[in-house]
């Protein structure tokens, strides 16, 4: 039997690319969402949502349903920030409840009220381009460990298949040439530590890493760390538990499971790659990404656009990387609002709430935290902080002269 022709294939079940496929099926063309891993399928995440998120989420696909929330806290009261010089942490209390989610089961509710066609446990290879759109080169492991190959077509493709996408490197192989990587661990502990559970834990602690959080779920605790260059975040973690243990009281009686993650840095450096043609990409796929790793509210916002981009050019026989472009640039302004100084100071450009920070501090807690801030900011990274320093200070100027940021989308 043919395989039945979609107008448009998505690659990546994730939050961008059931944002998109919802907008293509809400718009009336067909979309088949490819999925490389069998659905419903873990991700490495925190699981906290901003309150965009759930706005957005409500409105185009509808309620989250209560299996896709954490079993013992659903909601956390808000976020609290430690310091190696203040014994008490600093609670950042959300002015409402921030919901508090399992990405396995968050993930598979978007894909199945996307109104797309799914087909999980499929790993696309390769990509060509060819008249009247692209063929998507996949494969399927069967029980007996063979691998069927089929090769799919659409006139559209988008790229959704998160950090290091297989697609964006079929397509533009030295996009992210020369672009620093970094890397993440989350280990899942059952055991002791005194933290509040109602609370998402960060610590800015120097020699951890340059993210280091902690949160218990589901009655697990979930600690993890993030590095770059020599500082690997697996070496780092040993340190990182040493600390918890010292300072937190940290007792671990089994290691449950462990994952990691990598990705280049794009948004920091200006670069991001929305795609070409008829083929768009959105979400951590294209350097979408939030101060504080927050990659939700920008994959569902990115996948969007890329939707209504194709609806757009289908509409008017364009092409559809045109109209995402220009689209989408709000969004590529936001993130790069979040590494410009001058905005950082004059208002908080984040979809998490952070504002009610400043209530917190005492003049004696707010020297003592801003010393450790800056102790924390000028750890070594494995960056080169003169690059972002630099690239920092030419936007913040550039938008400030001309009211944009100097990136070719």
């Amino acid at each position: 039997m043919p395989e039945k022709k979609y107008d448009a294939i998505v690659i990546g079940a994730g939050p961008a690319g059931a944002s998109a496929a919802r907008t293509l099926t809400a718009g009336g063309m067909s979309a088949l969402l490819i999925e490389k891993k069998k659905l419903p399928r873990h991700k490495m995440c925190s699981g906290i949502l901003s309150h965009w998120s759930t706005d957005f989420t409500q409105r185009h696909f509808g309620v989250i349903p209560e299996s896709a929330y954490s079993g013992e806290i659903p909601f956390l009261r808000g976020f609290s920030a430690h310091f190696p010089s203040v014994s008490e942490p600093v609670l950042l209390d959300n002015r409402s409840p921030v919901p508090n989610i399992r990405r396995k089961d968050f993930d598979f509710f978007l894909a199945e009220k996307s109104g797309a066609a799914i087909k999980d446990g499929l790993m696309m290879e390769d990509i060509k381009t060819e008249k009247g759109g692209y063929a998507v080169s996949c494969k399927r492991f069967g029980k007996n460990g063979r691998a069927a190959k089929t090769t799919l077509r659409a006139k559209y493709l988008v790229a959704a298949d998160g950090s290091n996408s297989r697609a964006v490197w079929r397509m533009f192989p030295e996009a992210c040439k020369g672009l620093p990587m970094t890397g993440g661990i989350q280990i899942h502990y059952r055991g002791k530590i005194d933290l509040d559970p109602e609370y998402y834990h960060v610590f800015f602690y120097p020699g951890l890493g340059f993210y280091t959080w902690a949160s218990v779920k589901d009655g697990l605790i979930w600690i993890g760390n993030a590095g770059m260059g020599e500082n690997k975040p697996a070496r780092l973690h040993e340190k990182y538990l040493e600390m918890l243990k010292k300072n937190y009281g940290l007792e671990i009686q089994e290691t449950v499971f462990r994952e990691g993650m990598s990705a280049h840095i794009l948004a920091p450096y200006n670069k991001f790659i929305l795609g070409t043609e008829n083929f768009l990409v959105a979400g951590d796929a294209a350097g979408f990404m939030h101060q504080g790793g927050e990659g939700i509210s920008c994959a569902l916002t990115s996948g969007h656009l890329a939707g209504q981009a194709i609806l757009e050019a289908e509409k008017n026989h364009g092409r559809a990387h045109d109209i995402y472009r220009v689209i989408a640039r709000g969004e590529v302004e936001l993130c790069l609002d979040q590494f410009n100084p001058l905005k950082m100071f004059m208002k908080f450009p984040f979809r998490i709430d952070f504002v009610s920070l400043l209530k917190n501090y005492t003049p004696r807690g707010f020297f003592l935290t801003t010393r450790d801030f800056r102790a924390f900011m000028s750890q070594d990274t494995g960056v080169d902080k003169k690059i972002l320093g630099r690239i920092a200070k030419q936007n913040m100027i550039h938008h400030l002269i001309r009211g944009h940021y100097p990136v070719e989308l």
